[in-house]
């Protein structure tokens, strides 16, 4: 039962049925017990006797059903929040060529609303951006669904009546606003800031591979988007710095739609390349700050270099030389041992032994089937410090004595196993280390990859050695059996060692064409990891992330190890950001995991900066460590430099709301009644609860029976 300033509910499982014939029975039980006729009663008494017995059990039967009261409490005390836009976005103009800003508009489209809702409803001010807290606002983004979501957990939108959007709409991040407002169960209304209408092209993404080689071309695409009519031509250009690396025009795509500008750019040097896609403006348009976007790239040292030293031909160093010869990343150099002399397959050509000279520019050496012993005196020293240095040595154990013949010599001595006599005979299957999968992923498809694992063939000659204990197991033996492969750091650079000979047959698969190709790019992959840096200094700091969007925050990582290269916690890591002008911002690191260490940056200006961080424990120096980042003038609020009315009229739809013009706030709020404004506040009683309701029962049951004995009546 609903009337227009309180309704009254039963609750959702009464049962009203029997509650109906329970008061009809009431109602004849009453008029029953006043049938008499002797002694004869007044009018009055006829009448209100029966009535009041009637009404009290009526009420005790009714409050079975655990009614609900629920009345409005008047329009007074209404409290409304406003969302204010705060994102980069709202820097761009309101109007092409119109000097105010969105975010000018909006913030009188507040002082408008506060100024025509006083006196109706409390009015406060709620910004956002990529967050809902105005200490912490992340103006690189829009997240309007999540400041919708976390307003009932605010102080400001904890009673909250209605809500009002004032923002131009663009959403970028977060969750979805139309669901989050449907969700608040509020009126949820929108006033839209910014006109649409103006032309714009932009860069929406530029494309480039995360790493390239000095000397090697590497691709680049940049993607852009136009509102022009399509076919238009766009001109693009790719630039280092004020040097222009190439120029191109692609046809405008249409509304909607992106056109593909490809670059091929030939890296001159390494280290961290900060490339530019240009766009040239358009006439009219509304803002020429999306016509530009970068992209980092890190530049390593042109190819790389693999020497490769064997004791004789066989099959397993043809078939990995062959897989590495495919690879126009790797430079190659082979050693065969031969009864004249040492040949270099590259050219066919026999030579002379290998010595120190040999590992000049290179980054990892394979030894195949070789004892230190073998090895010219100086080439293996030479071997030595080479790894300590922080780079890499792969050996291919050969047939028996295997792996045990390492026991002499500088690195051989670091190269030593012990034999577990229970690994004797068994197995040579191998079995991937479950935290090695990423590096042996034969395919893309995990399954598939497991499987071919499962049916690749197994090694011959294996030793029955024990890894030592800092030693990575890479592949064991299906069984319990001794390692297949195994790594070891030695100083700053790491050995992989393979114990048995046949990993030529694990390209062979009598079910799996692909088997071949599959087991080379496991090679190449290994070949790459080896040559990768193990982390040679105490302090190593980069950033999450080598460049980053305009308005986005920073994270730089650093990581601290000893001497023996285990994590260092409890260290007091501080460092510096320094910009291209020399300006330096101090920042301190908090600790993460077991020597691991963050620090976060905000409010970075569009550049390149180093990064500088120093470690100390006890006033004791650890380290230091060096870095760079790039910060681009690109941000993602600028991408779409256009309103999107879509967006908020969807959302004051889901939110029951009005949605208007912020240049016309002042009409938009005298037209807004208050019942669609803000919801209506409601008080609600459970009468079954009520003292006063069980006082009228007793007080008129009290007052017949008081009646019916003054009358004598039993």
């Amino acid at each position: 039962m609903t009337l227009s300033f309180a309704s009254l509910h039963l609750a959702p499982n009464a049962p009203w049925v029997w509650l109906l014939l329970l008061s009809l029975g009431f109602v004849v039980l009453a008029l029953w017990a006043y049938r008499f006729a002797v002694p004869p009663l007044p009018a009055l008494a006829r009448r209100a006797l029966p009535a009041l017995r009637i009404v009290s059990l009526l009420v005790l039967a009714w409050l079975l059903a655990q009614p609900v009261l629920e009345r409005a409490l008047g329009g007074g005390g209404r409290s409304l929040v406003v969302l204010l836009d705060r994102s980069l976005s709202m820097e761009l103009p309101s109007t092409p060529g119109a000097p105010a800003t969105r975010a000018q508009d909006a913030e009188r489209a507040v002082r408008t609303l506060s100024r025509s809702w006083r006196g109706r409803a409390a009015v406060r001010v709620v910004p956002f951006a990529g967050t809902a807290s105005d200490t912490s606002l992340q103006r690189g983004a829009t997240a309007l669904g999540t400041a919708l979501a976390r307003l009932p957990h605010t102080p400001e939108g904890r009673d909250a009546d209605g809500v009002v959007i004032v923002s131009d709409g663009v959403v970028n991040a977060g969750d979805d606003p139309v669901a989050a407002a449907r969700a608040l169960g509020i009126p949820v209304h929108a006033l839209i800031v910014g006109r649409s209408g103006a032309g714009d092209r932009g860069v929406a993404e530029v494309e480039a591979s995360t790493s390239a080689r000095v000397g090697e071309a590497t691709p680049v695409r940049v993607r852009v988007t136009s509102s022009e009519p399509r076919g238009t031509p766009i001109s693009v250009r790719l630039l280092d710095g004020a040097r222009e690396l190439g120029r191109t025009s692609v046809p405008a795509p249409g509304s909607g739609a992106e056109a593909v500008a490809e670059f091929r750019v030939t890296p001159a040097r390494p280290g961290l390349a900060v490339w530019t896609a240009v766009l040239d403006s358009l006439a009219g348009e509304l803002t020429g700050r999306n016509n530009a976007r970068q992209v980092a790239i890190e530049v390593v040292p042109g190819r790389l270099g693999v020497l490769i030293v064997s004791g004789g031909l066989n099959w397993d160093l043809a078939f990995v030389r062959r897989a590495w010869r495919g690879d126009s990343s790797l430079s190659l150099r082979t050693l065969v041992r031969e009864r004249g002399g040492w040949r270099v397959m590259e050219s066919g050509r026999v030579g002379s032994a290998p010595n120190a000279a040999e590992l000049r520019g290179k980054a990892v050496v394979v030894i195949d089937a070789l004892a230190p012993g073998e090895l010219p005196r100086d080439f293996e020293s030479a071997l030595s410090t080479f790894v300590r240095q922080g780079n890499a040595v792969l050996i291919l154990a050969g047939p028996l004595p295997g792996l045990t013949r390492w026991s002499s010599g500088g690195l051989g001595r670091e190269l030593a196993f012990t034999l577990d006599a229970q690994a004797i005979a068994r197995g040579g299957q191998p079995a991937p280390a479950p935290e090695a999968r990423e590096l042996l992923s034969w395919d893309d498809d995990a399954a598939r990859g497991e499987r071919a694992w499962r049916t690749a063939a197994p090694l011959a000659n294996v030793a029955p050695i024990r890894p030592g204990p800092g030693d990575r197991v890479v592949i064991g033996s299906l069984g319990g059996g001794p390692p297949l492969v195994l790594a070891r750091r030695i100083g700053g650079g790491q050995a992989l060692l393979v114990n048995g000979t046949g990993v030529w047959r694990w390209a062979l698969s009598g079910h799996d064409e692909l088997s071949a190709e599959r087991s080379r790019r496991l090679w190449r992959r290994l070949v790459r990891w080896l040559a990768e840096p193990v982390q040679g200094e105490p302090l190593r700091v980069r950033p999450e992330r080598w460049l980053t969007a305009s308005g986005e925050g920073v994270r730089l990582f650093a990581s601290l190890q000893d001497r023996d290269f285990r994590p260092v916690a409890g260290a007091q890591v501080e460092g510096e950001v320094v910009d291209a002008s020399g300006r330096t911002r101090r920042v301190s690191f908090t600790p993460g995991a077991a020597g691991s260490y963050v620090a976060g940056l905000e409010g970075l200006a569009p550049g390149r900066y180093r990064v500088r961080a120093r470690a100390q424990r006890s006033r004791r120096e650890l380290g230091r460590a060096e870095s760079e980042l790039a910060i681009d003038r690109w941000s993602l609020e600028e991408a779409r430099a256009e309103p999107d009315s879509a967006t908020l009229a969807a959302i004051a739809a889901a939110g029951n709301g009005r949605i208007g013009d912020a240049a016309d706030a002042d009409r938009w709020a005298q037209r807004l009644e208050g019942r669609a404004l803000a919801r209506e506040r409601t008080e609600s009683l459970r009468l079954w609860e009520s003292p006063w309701l069980f006082a009228v029962v007793v007080g008129a049951l009290s007052l017949e029976w008081a009646w019916r004995r003054r009358r004598g009546l039993p």
